[in-house]
């Protein structure tokens, strides 16, 4: 059973690398293990900090990091400013990346969730990450808007990542 599933696993992975060939190459943009693809047909994601899809290799590990948000060390919030709050989770994420030697170029995917979500959060959430990052080209990412994060009452961000290694 469990050659099978892996053989089954082989052909989808083999048919999902086969198609990404027949996409636009223009469209196609590796970054460490990692290729993100934004194929034409789709708006420019890259615009909107994110790609549409993330592929990595098969014999990669898959590295799960929980939600950063602005804590300090003891899981007190350190700021209630939305854009100190980004800076602070993304620090966080970066530190939680650095224990298992990774860097925000191994992430493939980002779950972002933001507390009372506007807009002007979303561009403020850009224009944070961006120099905070450094990435050529952003990971497949969700933006989640929720009511409250349960982290801390006063938490407004909250970020969750799936790295490679």
């Amino acid at each position: 059973m469990t050659k099978q599933c892996v053989a089954i696993f082989a052909l989808c992975f083999y048919a999902i690398i086969s198609n990404a060939q027949n996409i636009n190459k223009s469209s196609m943009i590796p970054q460490n293990k990692n290729t993100f693809i934004n194929p034409t047909g789709l708006f420019d994601a890259s615009k909107n900090g994110f790609s549409h899809i993330g592929i990595t290799e098969t014999n990669t590990k898959l590295v799960f990091i929980s939600g950063q948000w602005a804590s300090d060390e003891s899981g007190n919030i350190t700021t209630e400013d939305y854009a100190k709050q980004v800076v602070k989770s993304i620090e966080n994420l970066k530190l939680a990346l650095s224990v298992v030697e990774l860097t925000e170029k191994d992430i493939i995917k980002l779950t972002i969730y933001i507390a009372n979500y506007t807009p002007e959060k979303k561009q403020a959430l850009l224009q944070a990450a961006a120099p905070l990052l450094n990435l050529k080209v952003f990971p497949a990412s969700t933006i989640v808007a929720v009511p409250v994060l349960p982290a801390h009452p006063k938490a407004l961000i909250e970020i969750e990542a799936i790295a490679t290694k």
